[in-house]
């Protein structure tokens, strides 16, 4: 691990140092943007000019003028609902401060191969659609390039500044809602491809498939299909009437092969939370709850409904099956709200106001599972449950452990080509709709230095008609709003994080 920081601190010092010669150059070609190399060359300018040409440019102007603002209305409204919801939900696990950045590499949750890929693409794209603009409506292009931060990060068309500062409004907002709305078409497009392309596959079958394993008896990826010659799903597996403690066999697939296991059924304690009653009282994980109070636990719906029949301070006798041995232990329960308040205060909630709290995670056989068509519906049919739900399902992938989607998971379905290379090119469609997704969204806002900033000042002087007198209103409208949506943005960031 020390090797890997040394090696990281060794290419940011050599960096700095390219960095700095460049800045002492003075170079003409190469040059610096922020802490970016940005490498200009005139080559291309004439395919950019040859595009241009056609009248479809026109159309597609006034299409993203109009894309963009209806765009903006919406996430102006998700971000006040965000503002809104951000001060009533708990805190949960805070994630880090890095996520706020959509850089592969930093941002702990985009994978660094397809995140580089699809931001190249995405940038690249951006850029081209703000050029193509500019040339169709007579503006210079001066150069174009690439940007390097070590690698390549993004593509860059330089038009001239000085002449698009002297265009009308109309011309401007053409210019700048492009880029964005260009991003929002290709992740629409890599979201349908990526659904064309997992539809060719099949699910393998029913069953449970294993998430994660707090035994040693079963492996992630693994397929459950029977429990004690009892056919099962994520539904049946809740419910299953067989006794804790004894042992039962699994019929299972894994690596595409069908075996025999055999386990201890049961509600086994996967983790104890510090300090909670359970903690002081010696459970601990691996125990299987035979019995808790009179009832005889064999299942997590029964465990869950018998439960919340006990009141807090209420002492209850747990009987565990353990290493071979019956083990009784007895438990005073606690008041979930008083508990969290005490020792984690950052996590409570007033909903857990007078519910009982032992302080433990039960899961069934110890495992977390799902049902093999849940999961390979979220790639294949991602809005069954609507469209909302379909997008914050798709969007939040990455931060479930979805996306990209685990190697082990990827016995779920039968596809055309071998599964690895099969997923790989799912997941670079997945990542180019997400990261286009996010660009795209993030350049509709009204915050100046971004499109949607630029755009929303140049409405105001469009709508009195490009009169010189007005475009100071336009300037104080526009920063008035950049710093209410940064307001907005930084409130979230609040509550998040302090």
């Amino acid at each position: 691990m020390n090797y890997i920081i040394f090696f990281i601190l060794f290419l940011i010092l050599i960096w700095i140092l390219i960095l700095y010669v460049v800045y002492k150059s003075k170079s003409r070609i190469i040059s610096l943007y922020g802490p970016t190399l940005m490498i200009k060359t005139e080559k291309g300018r004439n395919f950019i000019y040859k595009i241009s040409m056609h009248k479809f440019w026109d159309y597609y102007g006034v299409f993203s003028i109009i894309f963009l603002l209806v765009g903006m209305v919406f996430t102006i409204g998700l971000l006040i609902w965000e503002a809104i919801i951000v001060v009533t939900v708990p805190k949960v696990i805070t994630p880090s401060p890095l996520s706020i950045l959509g850089i592969p590499g930093i941002n702990p949750y985009i994978p660094v191969l397809y995140g580089v890929i699809a931001l190249i693409i995405a940038v690249l794209f951006h850029e081209f659609s703000h050029g193509i603009e500019s040339a169709r409506n007579k503006i210079n292009i001066k150069s174009l390039g690439i940007l390097l931060f070590i690698i390549p990060v993004g593509a860059f068309v330089e038009p001239d500044e000085e002449q698009i500062k002297k265009e009308k409004s109309i011309i401007r907002m053409k210019i700048f809602s492009a880029g964005p709305v260009t991003n929002l078409i290709i992740a629409i497009l890599s979201l349908i491809i990526m659904i064309m392309i997992v539809n060719t596959s099949i699910p393998v079958s029913s069953g449970v498939v294993v998430l994660s394993s707090g035994n040693n008896i079963l492996n992630p990826g693994d397929i459950i299909l029977k429990i004690d010659n009892i056919t099962v799903n994520s539904t049946i597996i809740n419910r299953l009437d067989i006794n804790p403690g004894q042992n039962v066999s699994l019929l299972i697939i894994h690596n595409n092969n069908q075996y025999y296991k055999n386990i201890i059924s049961g509600v086994y304690v996967n983790n104890v939370i510090k300090y909670s009653p359970a903690y002081e009282s010696g459970i601990k994980p691996g125990m299987i709850i035979l019995k808790f109070g009179n009832y005889t636990i064999k299942n997590i719906s029964y465990f869950e409904s018998i439960f919340y029949k006990f009141q807090p301070g209420k002492n209850v006798t747990i009987l565990f099956y353990y290493n071979g041995n019956i083990e009784k232990i007895s438990v005073t329960l606690a008041d979930k709200y008083s508990f969290y308040n005490t020792y984690y205060p950052s996590y409570n909630n007033i909903q857990y106001k007078g519910e009982p709290f032992l302080g433990i995670v039960p899961l069934y056989l110890n495992i977390t599972y799902s049902d093999p068509y849940s999961i390979y519906s979220l790639f294949s049919n991602p809005f069954s449950q609507g469209l909302f739900n379909g997008f914050l399902h798709l969007i939040s992938m990455p931060f479930s452990g979805l996306e990209p989607l685990p190697s082990y998971l990827y016995s779920i379905s039968i596809t055309p080509i071998n599964p690895s290379y099969f997923w790989f090119i799912v997941n670079i469609f997945y990542w180019l709709f997400w990261i286009n997704l996010m660009l795209g969204l993030t350049n509709l806002l009204p915050l100046i230095p971004l499109d949607g900033g630029y755009l929303f000042k140049d409405l105001f002087i469009y709508i009195y008609k490009d009169k010189k007198e007005y475009e100071k209103l336009a300037e104080n409208v526009s920063t008035i709003v950049s710093f209410l949506i940064l307001f907005l943005l930084l409130w979230q960031i609040y509550f998040i994080y302090f």
